[in-house]
């Protein structure tokens, strides 16, 4: 699955909606979609438009976010112990930013196969839906305290 979303994001980062292919990843459809996005992202930190395209990818599966991170960084490989990664996250985090990313991308929506499992469990496209925007909704929260609070108290 994660492959999948790889080449996906590979796509989508390199071809714009006219389908043709772009220099800047930020002209690109991936870009589009990111930047459309960001608003809702940006009181919590992190308002760029990688890091809320990369938490999209989460939804398919959060292991997924290191690796878009990573292409989208254009670091050639992106493991989790990964210099080249980090070094690119250093550029595009601070420690306040990265903890409130952190806090959000484990909290909000679960992964598409425990969203199935929920809708199997639950049989019912409601509170299926109810679970899915109350973990989404908490996530924000947290992430917006824990920048905010950290603001605040003057780190960055």
């Amino acid at each position: 699955i994660i492959f999948s979303v790889a080449v996906v994001i590979w796509f989508l980062q390199y071809f714009n909606f006219s389908f043709q292919a772009v220099v800047d990843p930020g002209d690109s459809m991936l870009g589009a979609i990111g930047k459309t996005i960001v608003p809702v992202f940006a009181p919590l930190g992190f308002g760029d438009w990688k890091s809320a395209v990369a938490l999209i990818t989460g939804f398919v599966a959060k292991e997924a976010v290191v690796s878009t991170m990573g292409i989208l960084h254009g670091v050639s490989e992106a493991t989790a112990g990964s210099m080249d990664l980090i070094t690119a996250l250093q550029a595009s985090f601070t420690p306040l930013t990265a903890y409130a990313f952190m806090a959000f991308s484990l909290l909000y929506m679960p992964c598409m196969a425990a969203f199935a499992t929920i809708k199997r469990e639950m049989n019912s496209w409601k509170w299926t839906l109810i679970t899915v925007g109350y973990s989404t909704g908490v996530a924000w929260i947290v992430a917006f305290l824990i920048f905010r609070v950290g603001k605040l108290m003057g780190f960055s």
